[in-house]
């Protein structure tokens, strides 16, 4: 009788002890308000620029001078990225159901990739109108920098001010019907920010 006493006081004082040591843990990895702000891109980097595949230079603030932008997704990808070529195709199809509204553009740039690769893998695909898309490269990781991205697949969506209305982690099932209602969505938000 009594060893069961002790057996149940010692599971007692091991599981306050653990829950003590839990909690410390926990504490101690909460980041404060401060690191969480400076986490999120709260504006797009307008002095980001990016070379094409066709070896053109593009710089965001001056793509907003010279199109008119509703609605900017910035999704980053690479050939190399096994999740990133399954999901393409379906935000291709995605960006399809935009084709006629002009003022959605769509940068999707490709990360630590070759040329070659990259128009070797758009060759199997069916892609969009042109005009809404820009395919750009970024070898030198300034998304890491700018974006604060360190993996991909990863897409922003950005408002006509600049200011960032959502962002998407890993691969989307982008032929949802939820994801075009949202972007939908998105977008009437962006411009009532006009």
């Amino acid at each position: 009788m009594i060893y069961r006493i002790i057996a149940i006081i010692a599971l007692i004082v091991a599981t306050i002890g653990y829950s003590l040591y839990t909690k410390r843990t926990l504490e101690s990895n909460l980041v404060s308000d401060e690191q969480k702000v400076e986490a999120v891109l709260e504006k797009l980097p307008t002095n980001a620029v990016f070379q094409t595949l066709d070896n053109q230079i593009i710089n965001l603030d001056e793509l907003f001078r010279i199109e008119t932008i509703d609605l900017l997704v910035v999704h980053y990808w690479g050939t190399w990225c096994a999740p990133c070529e399954a999901e393409l195709p379906e935000l291709l199809s995605f960006i399809e159901q935009f084709e006629r509204s002009p003022n959605v553009k769509f940068l999707l740039i490709a990360t630590n990739d070759e040329v070659i690769k990259i128009k070797k893998y758009l060759k199997t695909l069916k892609i969009p109108e042109k005009g809404m898309i820009y395919w750009l490269l970024d070898n030198k990781n300034v998304h890491r920098e700018l974006f604060g991205t360190t993996r991909v697949p990863e897409t922003f969506v950005f408002s006509s001010d600049k200011t960032t209305l959502r962002k998407f982690i890993g691969p989307q099932e982008w032929t949802k019907p939820l994801f075009f209602q949202s972007f939908n969505e998105l977008m009437q938000i962006s411009t009532k920010k006009l």
